[in-house]
């Protein structure tokens, strides 16, 4: 009887998350890095506004394209 109640109420395994990498993660290591990554797109976009976009290195770039992507694919 007992394994029928278990049965009923499974256990929820934690939930996975991916970040921009395409790395599993749990969720309060995804919050971390997602803070991470926004202050480094902020970061981006003060320099930006600053400096011009022709002051940005081409890894800057492809930062800020697969970090507006992602926002999206939410």
């Amino acid at each position: 009887m007992f394994d029928f109640i278990k049965r009923l109420f499974p256990r929820k395994g934690r939930s996975r998350f991916v970040d921009l990498s395409g790395k599993a993660c749990s969720d309060e290591e995804y919050n971390r890095i997602r803070q991470q990554q926004q202050a480094e797109a902020m970061r981006i976009l003060h320099k930006i506004s600053t400096k011009g976009e022709k002051s940005l290195h081409p890894e800057e770039k492809e930062f800020l394209k697969r970090f507006s992507q992602s926002n999206y694919n939410r």
